[in-house]
């Protein structure tokens, strides 16, 4: 009976642990980093957020803490929460996201292929999971970035802006769930995933208020997904479902879904700060079709089982700096057929005049999922690749059809029809869109 107490013991030791990478970084390179987190969190709050919020919320948080732990509970480098009382943002959780930034930043800097960034998530996680005391894999020295890669103006720049945006988001997040007085311990998955969208939608609110575009947010939630996935095969929806409930934050379709909506609601006031408005409320909507685009990737369980597979046969070597052979999803220098942000010009047959809005396109090998919206538009396509052509199902409201697409270089060409037919309607004409 002993030996089975014990077998049952370690068994239970290496589930709770198996995903503390804490280990990842020395404890005095985190104690030094708590130091210098805690003084710009704090300043963070005190003079970015503060100022938005209004006399009630102050308020409610007039007796608020914001402490920043060398690490979390958990050792988890996704780990922000809190209490009630104090809100925890942890130096190693707050390392790992600037060196993940930075790392995404000098590898697109140079024409490369900045996925491996997130690949290297889903393999960090995966050998945490098999091996939980082994020596794990340095972020820069896998990834083939150089240690002074900070030294280029560009790249610290790019990386600092989409790490203190995203930093903002998740600080006011943790804030949202001390003003919406939400249970820290909830495990039932209906309440969880309301308490993460209030808490959510108090944070994109504060942003909205701030006037600050989200970016640097589809770069978190891209790396938190695969850290859900990776890790686990869980192709049954009623064990994900409750895989999900014991994660802090995890990510839902109903979550991205909510912070597309928000964004959608006030482009133009998440842009009122920059010097070209117009410009940067288009990118504010490029980034909600981001989010709705990504949002059913997150509740779909053949998706779940195709990213676990693809990261299990992940190896350190595919990490290396390779150049950029497909798109990111928001058009990073990349240029993989089918999947990125393409202008598109819609015309109708007989001389109606045409729409014109922004397609995002997401590919996972030849199955694309994709999302569009103009002025006077939006819907959304879903099919497959077959010998170079990609055949899809339009909807927009209660209206549907296919189309057919042909990819050129950057550019998209395609007909389309209503019903099940293909044509017959207009034609789809437009180039790929490339973030500046």
């Amino acid at each position: 009976m002993r030996s089975l107490w014990l077998v049952l013991a370690l068994f239970g030791w290496t589930q709770a642990n198996a995903q503390n990478v804490s280990r990842l970084y020395p404890r005095a390179k985190l104690e030094a980093d708590a130091a210098r987190f805690g003084g710009q969190i704090q300043a963070e709050y005190n003079e970015t957020i503060l100022p938005q919020l209004t006399e009630a919320e102050r308020g409610a948080l007039d007796a608020i803490k914001i402490e920043v732990p060398a690490a979390g509970r958990k050792g988890d480098p996704f780990e922000f929460y809190t209490d009630g009382r104090t809100v925890y943002l942890p130096a190693f959780s707050l390392r790992f996201f600037a060196d993940l930034c930075l790392a995404h930043a000098w590898l697109n800097a140079h024409g490369n292929d900045g996925t491996t960034v997130r690949d290297y998530v889903g393999l960090l996680f995966r050998e945490a999971t098999l091996s939980p005391t082994a020596p794990l894999h340095p972020i820069f020295a896998t990834l083939g970035v150089p240690e002074n890669a900070r030294e280029e103006t560009a790249v610290s720049n790019r990386a600092d802006r989409n790490f203190g945006n995203t930093v903002v988001f998740l600080l006011a997040h943790e804030l949202g769930h001390v003003l919406r007085k939400h249970r820290p311990d909830v495990n039932e998955p209906a309440l969880q995933r309301k308490q993460e969208i209030e808490a959510d939608q108090f944070a994109i609110e504060v942003m909205r208020r701030i006037g600050q575009v989200p970016l640097g947010l589809e770069f978190w939630f891209d790396l938190e997904r695969i850290r859900h996935q990776a890790p686990k095969n869980i192709p049954a929806e009623a064990d994900w479902q409750k895989y999900l409930s014991g994660l802090d934050h995890p990510v839902t379709t109903e979550r991205l879904e909510a912070l597309a909506t928000a964004i959608e609601q006030a482009p133009d006031s998440f842009a009122r700060n920059q010097s070209n408005q117009v410009l940067w409320a288009a990118r504010a909507k490029t980034f909600a079709q981001y989010f709705r685009l990504a949002a059913p990737l997150a509740g779909n369980a053949g998706a779940r089982v195709a990213e676990y597979s693809r990261v299990r046969d992940l190896r350190i070597a595919t990490l290396k700096p390779r150049k950029a052979a497909f798109a990111a999803p928001l058009g990073d220098g990349t240029d993989q057929d089918f999947q990125g942000l393409f202008r598109i010009r819609r015309t109708f047959t007989g001389g109606k005049p045409g729409d014109e809005f922004d397609l995002l396109l997401l590919r996972h090998g030849d199955d694309v999922l994709g999302h569009y919206s103009g002025a006077q538009v939006e819907g959304s396509v879903e099919g497959k690749i077959s010998e170079g052509v990609l055949r899809c199902a339009w909807k927009e409201g209660t209206s549907e059809g296919h189309v057919t697409v042909e990819s050129v270089g950057d550019t998209l060409s395609a007909t389309w029809g209503s019903g099940a037919q293909d044509k017959g309607t207009g034609t789809w004409k437009g180039a790929r869109v490339r973030r500046k």
